[in-house]
């Protein structure tokens, strides 16, 4: 049995899918499950990824491109089809934009959840890599869909019964699992489709970012989000950009990052004169000559 399966969502950009595809990989082996959804891409990534697909990918594809606001439909169909097709006990959502990039991840959180049995979400949750997170906006977000003149424009979100539940629960509005890679368990993805939360509509009036959406409809479920990054975890995440160099991170032993191609810490002025994705991929290959 496979301990991980990853769901990768991808939209245009070819070259930087495979690259991503080839750190999981290389960090978690051929045995992992790699479920890929592709947004219905039209510049030749769905073909390029069709062209190469291995035993161990599938590969699955939007019926229309649906984009960043359809993007909790596009994971909710990559997760149940992760419970359809594998056994794995733990789910990796990664981003296009996202590497990993260092050895020991699955044995990190193999023993992260045996110590942590009611965890159902985890990742960067309690702080950025430097600071403490927060979660006003999307706060601010939720109190306009269910008040304010978002609510009259376009009706009532469906992710209200979900809040309801999780506000039961102890939730917090807004509070969140930052969305750029984040695990979550098996149990935790067979409660949210018992409770209905990966029976996502096609067309929903709302901009809830989907990593809100997934952690609220966790703790709807009875389970809890988790912090399992910087300064103490193995994930370091920025929204833009990498919070160090590249090899700095890797020198540093973190196994996951965001945002390689963009933002701070990304470019060859920073990396030495290649970028930030160059670098891991030189990494990668000396290993592998090692």
């Amino acid at each position: 049995m496979n301990h991980i399966t990853v769901v990768l969502p991808c939209g245009p950009g070819a070259e930087q899918a495979l690259d991503t595809l080839n750190s999981i990989e290389h960090y978690l082996g051929s045995n992992c499950t790699i479920v890929v959804v592709d947004d219905h891409t039209t510049d030749g990534t769905y073909e390029a990824l069709l062209s190469v697909v291995r035993p161990n990918w599938i590969l699955i594809r939007n019926p229309h491109s649906r984009g960043i606001e359809g993007l909790i439909r596009t994971l909710a169909d990559g997760f149940l089809k992760a419970l359809e097709s594998t056994q794995s006990k733990i789910i990796l959502r990664l981003d296009q934009d996202a590497l990993i990039t260092n050895h020991g991840l699955l044995e990190a959180i193999l023993e992260y959840t045996k110590v942590n049995s009611t965890i159902g979400i985890f990742g960067v949750y309690r702080e950025d890599y430097n600071r403490p997170r927060s979660f006003e906006s999307h706060r601010r977000l939720i109190n306009s869909e269910l008040f304010g003149i978002r609510r009259l424009i376009r009706g009532k979100p469906f992710w209200v019964r979900i809040l309801a539940n999780a506000e039961k629960r102890g939730y917090r509005r807004g509070d969140n699992v930052f969305g750029g890679a984040y695990l979550i368990t098996r149990t935790c993805l067979e409660r949210l489709k018992s409770f209905g939360a990966l029976d996502v509509p096609n067309y929903f009036r709302s901009q809830l970012m989907e990593d809100v959406y997934f952690s609220m409809a966790t703790v709807a479920v009875d389970l809890d989000m988790g912090h399992f990054a910087a300064p103490d975890g193995p994930l370091c995440l920025e929204w833009r950009g990498l919070p160090k160099p590249a090899r700095d991170l890797w020198a540093e032993n973190f196994m996951v990052v965001h945002s390689v191609d963009k933002g701070h810490n990304t470019g060859p002025e920073d990396n030495g004169g290649l970028s930030a994705r160059e670098v891991f991929r030189q990494i990668r290959d000396q290993d592998d000559r090692s």
